[in-house]
């Protein structure tokens, strides 16, 4: 095994994966603000939960459904540029929220604007921990998702301070200025230079000289085969990155040898800048093929049903534990549990997605199904602050680790050469989720005046969206 690049896995790997931890911080705190802020749009904007709930449901939603025209625009300018861009439009998005007197205003700023800026950082942050980490690439993935749980760490106390000294205007505005640091993370990511990629050959095949004992083929099949999977992972992942610049970052060059038969993997998997019209239409053909998977479209209903409960429940956590009877503070700090056990879900998440024995979609099932059960029950146990806190604790712990599976399972269910259209459908699908979830919610409590059905209707999304990730195993196996 040869590594040529000095910086996979180690040396200015660390600095990468340091700045990435804290694009993706900066994500989740935006991510997860709108459900505090969702309180002061009540009293200073326009008392009508339905349309103040499309505020954080539409900037969610945009950072997943665009994730394809921010793959594109990655791969155009590279990950650097994309993170200045980033920072900027939600440094732009946030001040312009500001002075934004109207539920509408918010939408196009806050919403659209600062949204799109969110979706721009989250691809950046996909994409450089895969050019800098191979060995150690799914606790690479894992420590930058935990980025987001700490972000929901913060999200509630942080602007609940805010809102209490500087209003709605005030938080809007000193949160445009700390998104703005997106662009101090961007500097970092400097490219892999041409030349500097990586190559790696594992031969298994049998000389006269050295033969393997039957154990030691296995376990030596056992190695290759991880190596292809790495391999994969990490070819899909820089395949977003643009090779026929000398600055930008290089995906991996291998080559596996297995007894007599050769799996070569080519410099790029997919090179939109050598795109023509045929490619162009071909990649129309790639939807129709990616969807004929029952397991992929199994896989995309659920994630669309896990979206529209998590939206649901994250977003009215703070309103719906003040009807509880706690204080707004108290709320808030709801948050801050929730943070604690994403962070720690979103690490367990990338170390248990290492080890090959353990299924992804099985984990994905678990985490879902307990998900679910504590979320549906979640009205009989929330009348004091302390079960509050518990619920926080339980549901981030079991609840955000979903997130660190995403990529595995995707390369799990679809062939090679159709990850990155996949990937893309994978988040819009979330989007969807993500947009509708909130509006519904809230016009279910407006309907029948009960706020626990929201939570019940959230509860219920999840043990489906648990019997779907049931059903992409099934479908598997078919």
């Amino acid at each position: 095994m040869e590594v040529s690049n000095p910086n996979i896995d180690r040396g200015y790997a660390w600095v990468v994966l340091a700045a990435a931890f804290a694009l993706q911080f900066m994500v989740g705190l935006l991510a997860y603000s709108p459900g505090v802020m969702n309180i002061a749009m009540l009293d200073e904007i326009e008392n009508d939960l339905t349309k103040t709930s499309w505020v954080g449901s539409i900037n969610f939603g945009t950072c997943t459904l665009l994730g394809p025209v921010a793959g594109l625009i990655q791969d155009k300018v590279g990950s650097r540029t994309t993170a200045l861009i980033a920072g900027a439009l939600t440094f732009i998005g946030m001040t312009s929220a500001s002075f934004c007197k109207s539920v509408l205003g918010l939408v196009l700023t806050y919403g659209l604007i600062s949204g799109f800026g969110m979706c721009l950082a989250c691809n950046v942050v996909g994409v450089v921990a895969g050019n800098y980490f191979l060995k150690r690439r799914e606790i690479a993935f894992g420590v930058c998702s935990a980025g987001g749980g700490m972000g929901l760490f913060a999200a509630g106390p942080l602007v609940r301070y805010l809102l209490r000294n500087y209003n709605l205007s005030g938080t809007l505005l000193i949160l445009g200025a700390v998104e703005f640091h997106m662009c101090v993370t961007g500097v970092t990511f400097r490219p892999l230079r041409h030349g500097h990629s990586q190559s790696l050959t594992i031969s298994t095949e049998e000389t006269p000289t050295n033969k393997l004992t039957d154990e030691n083929n296995t376990s030596m099949h056992e190695l290759s085969k991880t190596a292809i999977s790495l391999l994969i992972k990490k070819a899909e992942v820089d395949g977003l990155e643009d090779t026929e610049h000398e600055t930008t970052d290089q995906p991996i060059h291998g080559l596996i040898t297995l007894g007599h038969d050769n799996v070569s993997l080519s410099p790029s998997l997919y090179d939109p800048a050598k795109a023509g019209l045929k490619s162009h239409i071909c990649s129309v053909f790639i939807v129709f093929r990616i969807f004929k998977e029952m397991a992929f479209l199994m896989y995309c209903i659920s994630l669309t049903l896990w979206t529209l409960a998590e939206s649901s429940a994250v977003f009215h956590l703070p309103y719906y534990t003040q009807l509880k009877g706690s204080s707004s503070d108290q709320a808030a700090t709801v948050f801050t549990a929730m943070g604690f056990g994403s962070v720690i879900s979103r690490i367990v998440a990338g170390m248990m997605t290492s080890d090959s024995k353990i299924p992804y979609i099985i984990i994905q099932f678990g985490l879902l199904g307990l998900s679910g059960i504590i979320v549906l029950f979640f009205p009989l146990y929330s009348h004091t602050y302390n079960t509050q806190l518990v619920f926080g604790i339980l549901y981030g712990t079991y609840s955000q680790g979903i997130n660190t599976l995403i990529g595995p399972i995707v390369l799990d269910l679809v062939t090679v050469k159709d990850v990155p259209v996949a990937y893309g459908f994978a988040f819009f699908f979330q989007g969807i989720g993500y947009i509708l979830g909130p509006p519904i919610a809230s016009w279910i409590y407006r309907l029948s005046g009960v706020y626990d059905y929201t939570y019940i209707f959230a509860g219920s999304s999840l043990v489906l969206s648990a019997m779907s990730a049931a059903a992409v195993s099934l479908a598997k196996r078919t």
